[in-house]
């Protein structure tokens, strides 16, 4: 097929999609696919963690709470923390969907993290496990249904499409509560891959269904056709001209380098980073919540039907709480909800740890661990993009951001390696405790930073930061 022909199929294909986009139900149809292919990934994101402990005494046969246990899962956290290596791709693989598309990664996103799930529940030992792992760490955080979203809905409701895809997406998590209810046998733990079945099926449903009710985003397939159908002498200077915006953009950006040197000598950006670490440090206990749990079931402090009810109840609350926590930064400013975000993941991390130690009503616990993974991943959102943005100049804000999120994936490394290595030392049973020794100072320690170094940006105008 010569390269006329293959252009001339481009196009007929992009104008089909035109005419889709005209219809008067795609639109909605199209919300609903993006809607489920979120829930999928929220579902994928979070499936490992509510069977943790079963997965690895199945794995590794051996039982909770045994030093056996400890150190497989210390051993096992520190591996699969390796995977995490595999964000370093990811700019990368997403900076394709600019060259090839929108929809054919939005399927394979979609479809990629069905097979990282299949691969997880086939798995009889603990490489091909990994592997699993390995393929969901790299097709989960990809989020090209934002994109869609973004680039789809009318501008005057994009945010609230997506805050509430969001908000249903996070809430849909409750479901695996009921899957851990409804499948999982603590007497027989190979029944963790029961878990997983469902989601598996409706990636795989969604994805392929992607492929017949979604069509490429407007924005894509009309500078996509505008170039198609553009003379040979149009194209060339089209690609001058774009060359040209290239090399006068890569002259006002800056490297990696220089902005960790604009961050760490400016105050404003200084103190933001220190927050930034040591708030992601501070995230760590959601990685370990099901094993805080299951030590609580050990210790008399919960049951298995009470463990059931805080998985299915706590996602429904982060979904309301997050909600709301947008309508919070926009309204009073970024100082003061942080300081209520912050309160709500402190508090809320107490009376779930105090839950997991002590008998505490389920419902409440629950409550509690939603509404504090709903004030740390706002706040942490916040001070990452928001926080940040504001605070720096216009010409070097991308590169400044990007390397905000540099320094908290540093804090997450470093709550993921304390997670494992105190597995290992303190044991599993007192996680309740020694994980909320650590983390509730250090959440307290950030907020006081924050309130009493970082200044408020509410009001800022972008086109004008101010160096500090």
């Amino acid at each position: 097929m010569t390269k006329l022909e293959k252009e001339q199929r481009e196009i007929a294909r992009l104008e089909k999609a035109s005419v889709f986009h005209q219809h008067k139900n795609y639109f909605l149809i199209l919300i609903i696919v993006l809607s489920i292919i979120y829930i999928v990934d929220e579902l994928a994101s979070s499936v490992r963690g509510v069977v943790e402990t079963q997965t690895i005494c199945d794995l590794f046969n051996t039982t909770f709470g045994t030093d056996a246990y400890n150190n497989a899962s210390g051993t096992l956290g520190l591996v699969t923390t390796g995977a995490y290596l595999i964000y370093l791709v990811s700019p990368f693989y997403k900076s394709l969907a600019d060259k090839f598309g929108r929809r054919i990664f939005l399927i394979i996103n979609t479809l990629g993290m069905g097979v990282g799930m299949l691969v997880c529940i086939i798995s009889k030992s603990v490489p091909l496990y990994i592997l699993g792992t390995v393929i969901m760490t790299f097709f989960t955080p990809n989020d090209m249904q934002v994109i869609y979203i973004m680039e789809c809905a009318p501008k005057e409701h994009r945010a609230k499409l997506c805050s509430i895809t969001k908000g249903l997406a996070l809430i849909s998590v409750s479901l695996l509560g009921l899957f851990v209810k409804l499948f999982v046998n603590d007497a027989v733990p190979s029944t963790w891959r029961n878990v997983f079945i469902i989601p598996i099926i409706l990636a795989f449903i969604i994805g392929f269904a992607a492929i017949y009710f979604v069509q490429e985003t407007p924005v894509f397939t009309q500078k996509r056709l505008q170039y198609l159908k553009a003379s040979e002498e149009e194209r060339k200077a089209a690609e001058e001209a774009e060359k040209k915006a290239a090399e006068e953009e890569k002259k006002n950006s800056i490297s990696v380098m220089g902005a960790f040197k604009y961050i760490f000598t400016h105050r404003q950006t200084r103190a933001i980073a220190i927050v930034a670490l040591i708030m992601a440090f501070s995230t760590g206990y959601t990685g370990k919540y099901q094993p805080m749990m299951e030590a609580g079931k050990y210790n008399g402090a919960l049951t298995s039907n009470a463990i059931s009810i805080i998985l299915m109840f706590y996602p429904v609350i982060n979904g309301i709480f997050t909600m709301v926590g947008g309508f919070l930064t926009d309204s009073l400013g970024r100082k003061k909800s942080a300081l209520i975000l912050g309160l709500w993941a402190a508090i809320g991390l107490a009376v779930f740890a105090y839950g997991c130690i002590h008998p505490l009503n389920p419902w409440l616990v629950g409550f509690a661990y939603g509404i504090s993974i709903a004030g740390l991943w706002s706040i942490s959102d916040m001070i990452y993009f928001v926080i940040t943005s504001e605070s720096t100049p216009t010409e070097i804000r991308a590169s400044v951001v990007g390397s905000m999120q540099l320094v908290g994936m540093v804090g997450t490394g470093l709550n993921m390696v304390y997670n494992n290595v105190v597995t290992m030392v303190a044991g599993s049973l007192n996680l309740p405790f020694v994980l909320t020794v650590a983390y509730l100072p250090l959440l307290t320690l950030s907020l006081i930073i924050m309130m009493l170094t970082v200044k408020e940006t509410k009001d800022v105008d972008l086109d004008n930061v101010q160096v500090n």
